[in-house]
């Protein structure tokens, strides 16, 4: 199955244009998707190709991802108790609380 998007738009138009044809998905009873890809053409707002380059200068010609972000939160059933756990933590480095080096000094009199 295949769906494009034509003519020059903005990105944000583009995700806005997506998300409404969510409806599509919907009703046709498509609730999973496998192997999605995005082919695009990077232009500027007049429609005239640009070139990405990354911080080295070179060519980007795509890019892989591994899906969106799951929330471990989401995923919690609630079914473990939720017992306070001790929580052990150490300082290490100059100044603050907590042994590390460098520590307060004390001053001697006089």
């Amino acid at each position: 199955m295949k769906g494009s998007y034509k003519g020059v738009m903005s990105v944000e138009d583009f995700f806005q244009a997506l998300f409404q044809d969510r409806s599509f998905f919907e009703e046709h009873g498509i609730t999973h998707l496998r192997s999605a890809g995005l082919y695009f053409t990077p232009c500027n707002e007049k429609g005239k190709e640009v070139t990405i380059l990354d911080s080295d200068g070179r060519l980007v010609d795509g890019y892989e991802t591994a899906g969106c972000y799951h929330s471990a939160a989401d995923s919690y059933d609630g079914t473990e108790e939720l017992e306070p756990k001790v929580v052990r933590r150490s300082t290490t480095g100059k100044g603050g609380r907590g042994g590390g080096k460098g520590g307060a000094r004390r001053l001697k009199p006089g």
